[in-house]
């Protein structure tokens, strides 16, 4: 936090801290001062939060264990009723100090806030508010929307100026590792080196499975997120959850991870029809190449298994799930099952007959799927140049099992090896 220009923001919102990393004193001094000057501070815990907690003892406070039900707003807070289960109480050193908001069944405090400076901290259990990014599950408005204009009172800011984020060319570290750049800030820097390796190493393994090296520029900015899931791919960037699968203690899920998201920049300038499964199946068959090959064929196995649930012919619905013969319409989660599901089937009825057709078939995609030949990349191209990697016509195959295609639709014609 401490490389931030806080000097237009008026509220910080600190809603947790992953128990593998900790607040440093750079970060400590940054809230101290954000309070001192005027500013709104949230800090959210929960019972079992670590790190957290270690934050929240420095003002006084902590999590010290679950609230008993039913919570309610005290007199300071206009509110009939509060949501959120799992609530966990605070004990408040110098209690007189602090205004307590909401409480549980046994007067037990579960918000409070008190004056720190020109500024307002408040803590709140983690329980009071929402996860979801899109708010779809958000509570407690009727609470939090007067309650944050309150703590954020004492700074003025300039609204019509944007707050400046940091991009990931600005993190403490850029380092040059040869094909590519290794972004990443204080708190990653323990894990730094474990990347690099697994990257390395699994580089070549990757690049043999695609059959073509990557594109100028591709993968070329490799940044890495503190946390234990997500990711992406911008094509040049790549972002990769550093406790993906355990890591670093164990490395299978990570080969499979970055794989995934290595792939994403591989195949551009056209996206696959089935971008997803295709980019964590190669990285299974990466981890079979890198030695962990019972568990990289466990999970092939186990998502062809989740498909033949629904479709133990596989002739009965397209890769979306879309019913196109006989069989009753799915739900959502049974669509994705067997989008990946069959996905991976399709893949290993190839492999078993051609076991490289991914890089002859990625190989042929660099040729002919270029933005001078083509306008889109649909099934109807994907399975000209699955065709050509096979030395077989495809079209009457794929309809067959229920993915329609039709070749005459195709704008990439069908060359004879």
């Amino acid at each position: 936090m401490y490389n931030f220009d806080f000097s237009n923001a008026n509220l910080l919102i600190l809603l947790s801290c992953d128990d593998r990393l900790q607040y440093t004193d750079e970060d400590i001094k940054t809230i101290q001062d954000f309070l001192t000057e005027g500013g709104g501070v949230v800090i959210m815990g929960t019972e079992n939060g670590i790190s957290q907690n270690k934050l929240l003892d420095i003002f006084g406070a902590s999590c010290t264990g679950p609230a008993q039900y039913p919570l309610a707003a005290t007199e300071k807070v206009k509110a009939e009723t509060v949501e959120g289960k799992g609530a966990a109480i605070f004990k408040l050193d110098q209690s007189n100090r602090w205004d307590i908001l909401v409480q549980d069944a046994a007067e037990q405090p579960v918000m409070a806030k008190r004056k720190v400076g020109k500024g307002t901290l408040l803590v709140s259990s983690r329980a009071l508010a929402g996860n979801h990014p899109s708010a779809r599950d958000s509570i407690n408005k009727v609470i939090w929307r007067p309650l944050l204009k309150d703590i954020v009172s004492g700074k003025k800011v300039d609204e019509e100026k944007e707050f400046h984020g940091r991009g990931i060319d600005q993190l403490e570290y850029n380092e040059d590792h040869g094909t590519f750049n290794l972004s990443f800030n204080d708190y990653m820097k323990p894990y730094a080196n474990s990347m690099v390796d697994v990257y390395k190493r699994s580089f070549p393994y990757i690049e043999n499975r695609m059959g073509v090296s990557l594109s100028p520029g591709m993968a070329s900015q490799i940044t890495l997120l503190a946390t234990g899931g997500g990711g992406f791919s911008s094509g040049k960037v790549v972002a990769l959850a550093v406790w993906w699968g355990g890591f670093p203690e164990r490395e299978d899920s990570m080969i499979e991870f970055l794989t995934h998201e290595s792939v994403h920049s591989w195949v551009l300038p056209f996206a696959e029809v089935w971008n997803e499964p295709i980019a964590t199946y190669v990285g299974n068959l990466v981890m079979m190449d890198m030695g962990y090959e019972e568990e990289g064929m466990r999970r092939i196995q186990r998502t062809i298994e989740r498909a033949l649930k629904h479709d133990p012919s596989m002739k009965n619905y397209d890769i979306r799930g879309n019913l196109t013969g006989t069989g009753d319409e799915l739900d959502k989660g049974a669509k994705n099952n067997i989008h990946w599901g069959k996905t991976y089937w399709v893949f290993e009825q190839l492999r078993s007959k051609n076991p490289d057709f991914l890089a002859d078939y990625f190989r042929l995609k660099r040729k002919h799927a270029t933005k001078e030949n083509i306008t889109k990349y649909d099934m109807n191209n994907t399975v000209a140049l699955l065709s050509m990697a096979m030395g077989k016509d495809l079209f009457s195959w794929f309809n067959e099992h229920g993915m329609e295609v039709d070749r005459s639709k195709a704008e990439i014609r069908i060359e004879k090896n």
